[in-house]
């Protein structure tokens, strides 16, 4: 427990590192690409009898809510693609709902959701629709086209969770990070990389921290790979000499709502 506890707290560092931006443009909302921002991980699966589409009403209601009391967050689906699942190995789950805010957002959202009455109707409504496990992580872009990661409302997503190796410093990873991000700063088929760190209710996460790569499309996926195939596995090993890591496994995302919308 101390171990991942520390390890958690350690990786918190690699977001005070300089991030590699493909422009000086906002997030939707207003929030700083350069700076770590609060997601809210809602890990769902419908109850027997509900659907998607009634999932989605309840959503709608809950956009509405957040607009109306000026708590309204950035709102992705990722739905697996390519995952990790097998019949000996279930998922668990039907898809990821992520809330990205500032930390403020967040915590007048909570309080209003659970201490007015509204809140407290759409959450029962929520429970009835179904199951979800909420956690709390902080995130931050390593490399990214702000502009494309604004407009683009369907893509993909990669996942690999990673710990970093015994001996091996939290500055040293940073400094991994920075490197990769500014030798590859075009990205390779991708629009966005973030580095994902389980804050609360994470002890059963994969890892002490995750890297989310964002592509357009599969052919960006794709590309990465043909990347990789022809020698990029290199710079993926070589990276490896500092953290063991999953896998990547794969998710469609889909941009539910923006602020403004």
């Amino acid at each position: 427990m101390i171990k991942t506890i520390l390890g958690v707290s350690a990786f918190i560092l690699v977001f005070n590192s300089q991030t590699s931006l493909a422009d000086d443009h906002l997030f939707t909302g207003g929030m700083d690409p350069a700076a770590p921002f609060n997601v809210q991980v809602n890990v769902c699966s419908l109850n027997e009898g509900k659907s998607l589409a009634q999932y989605n009403r309840m959503n709608e209601k809950y956009f509405a809510w957040a607009k109306a009391n000026g708590v309204e967050t950035t709102f992705v689906r990722h739905t697996p693609l390519f995952s990790h699942a097998n019949s000996n190995n279930p998922l668990g789950f039907d898809f990821l709902d992520l809330l990205g805010s500032d930390y403020e957002t967040s915590g007048k959202a909570w309080d209003l959701w659970l201490g007015s009455s509204e809140g407290q109707k759409l959450n029962s409504e929520w429970q009835e629709i179904g199951s979800c496990n909420v956690k709390m992580a902080t995130v931050a872009m390593q490399w990214g086209d702000v502009n494309a990661l604004n407009e683009d409302d369907d893509r993909i997503v990669t996942w690999n969770w990673c710990t970093r190796k015994d001996g091996v410093s939290t500055e040293q990873v940073m400094a991994k990070h920075q490197a990769i991000a500014k030798e590859y700063s075009d990205g390779i088929g991708n629009i966005g990389w973030f580095t994902f760190v389980p804050l609360i209710g994470g002890a059963n996460s994969s890892g002490d921290f995750a890297h989310i790569v964002v592509y357009p499309d599969a052919q960006g996926l794709m590309q990465h790979q043909k990347w990789y195939s022809e020698g990029g596995w290199k710079m993926r090993q070589d990276y490896y000499t500092y953290v063991d890591c999953n896998g990547d496994s794969a998710m469609t995302e889909t941009v539910m709502h923006r602020p403004g919308d």
